[in-house]
């Protein structure tokens, strides 16, 4: 029988695979039991976000927001809001308002008839704009928010160092004023003290500033009931006699527009045709005159040819007459001498 001996190259490489895959094994195990952990505590955290989201913290993402620390942040919100009654939802909001420690700032309101809408401005402190924010989504129907965080840590924090800086070289400049005994030199040095501490002034300002924007969060609610309920655009009572009369009056203020604007264009140009329709009537009026002094000269040419012939006429016949009668009294002699005879 062939015996075959071990190598203990052979021996080295079982052994390193054995405790290879014991340590995988190991970590296996480890690594399960951490990762079964959170996933039992990871229900609760899913479950306190939903809740935030869907109705019980508010729907939306102010929920979200949570300490900041030492940071400087601003928080700003635009939403838009669906309401079923304005005076209600305003009254709720002031209420909302001072229970977060804060208040309402502008507001307007339009309103046509009995259907409201307006906008109202919302200040409360940065760690009550979560719960301010949800509370005043569930007046309503969320339609539209815009929610912007602004973070001016790093400004804030560049804006404090400058203001160390000039006020180190604030106390160096006096330092120099004390010491120095030029006069030029004394001038040069106030004038760079006014420098720097206009300077300081003006970043100071700045932080204050900031400070405030940072100490009242801003939440504007752009607030309208149903548009199903908005009356017509000149309702003004519910039996509609004043809607009448405004659309009476304005048709008639219509329609006078439309006359003002007719004759702005007719004068203007009646104005400019004047000289010629004068002008027109002078040529009219000479041509009329002209063709009437030609009637009357050509009438008073040839009416005593007319005339004169007449007149030989008439002589002409007068003697034709004289004539016959003459003929017939001869006539008449000769036959009375016949009888006689």
């Amino acid at each position: 029988m062939i015996q075959i001996r071990p190598d203990r190259r052979q021996i080295a490489l079982l052994l390193t695979a054995a405790l290879v895959v014991l340590a995988g094994c190991a970590g296996m195990g480890g690594g399960g039991d951490a990762a079964s952990a959170p996933q039992a505590g990871g229900d609760g955290g899913s479950a306190e976000l939903d809740a935030s989201f869907d109705g019980s913290g508010g729907n939306g993402v102010g929920s979200y927001y949570t300490d900041d620390g030492d940071r400087v942040v601003v928080r700003e919100s635009d939403m838009a809001l669906r309401v079923d009654n304005f005076s209600r939802a305003f009254h709720r909001l002031r209420a909302i308002a001072a229970d977060n420690d804060g208040y309402v700032g502008d507001r307007s309101q339009d309103s046509q008839g009995e259907w409201d809408r307006g906008t109202v401005t919302v200040r409360v402190p940065p760690e009550r704009f979560a719960s301010a924010r949800d509370a005043i989504a569930a007046l309503g129907h969320v339609e539209r928010e815009d929610v912007r965080v602004k973070d001016f840590t790093s400004e804030y924090d560049d804006r404090a160092e400058r203001i160390r800086q000039l006020e180190a070289e604030e106390r160096e400049l006096e330092r120099l004023l004390n010491e120095t005994d030029d006069v030029d030199e004394a001038e040069r040095v106030r004038e760079d003290l006014r420098q720097v501490r206009g300077d300081i002034r003006n970043l100071r300002s700045q932080q204050q500033s900031l400070q405030q924007r940072e100490s009242m969060s801003t939440i504007r609610v752009d607030m309208h009931e149903p548009e199903s309920e908005k009356p017509p655009r000149n309702y003004e009572s519910a039996f509609g006699f004043t809607d009448a009369f405004l659309e009476a009056f304005y048709g008639g203020l219509t329609a006078l527009k439309y006359v003002i604007v007719f004759f702005g264009y007719v004068i203007p140009i009646g104005l400019a045709l004047i000289p010629l329709g004068a002008f027109g009537v002078g040529i009219v009026a000479g041509w009329r005159r002209s063709i009437g002094f030609v009637r009357r000269l050509f009438a008073s040419s040839g009416g005593g040819r007319p005339g004169v012939s007449g007149g030989h006429g008439a002589v002409g016949e007068r003697a034709g007459a004289d004539e016959g009668r003459g003929v017939d009294e001869s006539s008449g002699g000769e036959g009375g001498d016949g009888g006689q005879d």
